[in-house]
């Protein structure tokens, strides 16, 4: 019969096994800090907004903005790419990238976009970079309903592509500042001026948000897992890529 092992040798198993994950959080601490004074001696001015381990031993991830790049735990490689886990077939660094920006637009701050709730209960919300002189941002607008009415809860976001001297800008601004916003952007988009006296407004943070990002055209769609869509997508098609990745991610 196999004897019990005796509570002292248990207690000593555990004290070694605590002591070795302890040695390898000090270790990854340390190499975390090693990159982080790597990065401020050779990239100076970079700020990275996190750093933390990757499943590769000795690299690590790091999270400028909406920028993702991987260094060497002694600091003294980056690489810019893909990690691909063949055992389970899986992209490890897509995922991430939506999960950045994701957040990186959500420190917006909703108070900060033009919003149209859906009409009954929200089935999914979609942030969308729109310049009110884009032919397919007007062409979203104008079905704006078809979304709503489909529970799809639409928060807009400005990218005023000539920059932030334009006429597109202003209109932005223009639109922003009306006393009912969600009214101008509908008279905006229609072509008709929306005239308004200015005030605090987010245009130049959307439009600096939307290039960190590497927005380039109107309007552009992230979805609630941080895809982006360039483009305009019809309500109803919109609808079948959000269901069919909701279905995805209750899979995994």
């Amino acid at each position: 019969m196999n004897r019990l092992p005796r509570p002292r040798a248990v207690l000593l198993v555990l004290l070694i096994c605590i002591g070795s994950l302890s040695a390898v959080g000090v270790q990854a601490q340390m190499e975390i800090e090693r990159v982080r004074q790597s990065l401020e001696v050779l990239l100076p001015g970079l700020t990275p907004d996190s750093i933390r381990p990757t499943p590769v031993e000795g690299l690590y991830e790091v999270v400028v903005g909406s920028r993702l790049v991987y260094v060497t735990g002694d600091g003294r490689y980056m690489i810019e790419g893909e990690i691909t886990d063949l055992e389970q077939q899986k992209n490890l660094t897509v995922p991430r990238l939506n999960q950045v920006t994701v957040a990186a637009i959500d420190a917006i701050g909703e108070q900060q976009m033009l919003i149209f709730e859906a009409d009954d209960e929200t089935r999914h919300t979609l942030s969308v970079f729109t310049d009110i002189d884009s032919a397919y941002s007007r062409k979203l607008q104008r079905e704006i309903r078809d979304y709503t009415r489909r529970g799809i809860r639409v928060r807009y976001l400005f990218f005023p592509r000539a920059g932030n001297d334009s006429i597109s800008y202003d209109k932005a601004v223009a639109v922003w500042c009306a006393p009912d916003r969600r009214q101008a952007l509908e008279r905006a988009m229609a072509g008709e001026v929306v005239e308004s006296s200015p005030c605090e407004n987010p245009v130049a943070r959307h439009l600096e948000l939307a290039r960190r990002l590497g927005v380039s055209g109107a309007p552009v769609l992230v979805l609630d897992n941080g895809d982006m869509l360039p483009g305009y997508v019809s309500a109803e098609r919109l609808l079948e890529v959000l269901d069919r990745m909701e279905s995805l991610q209750q899979v995994e």
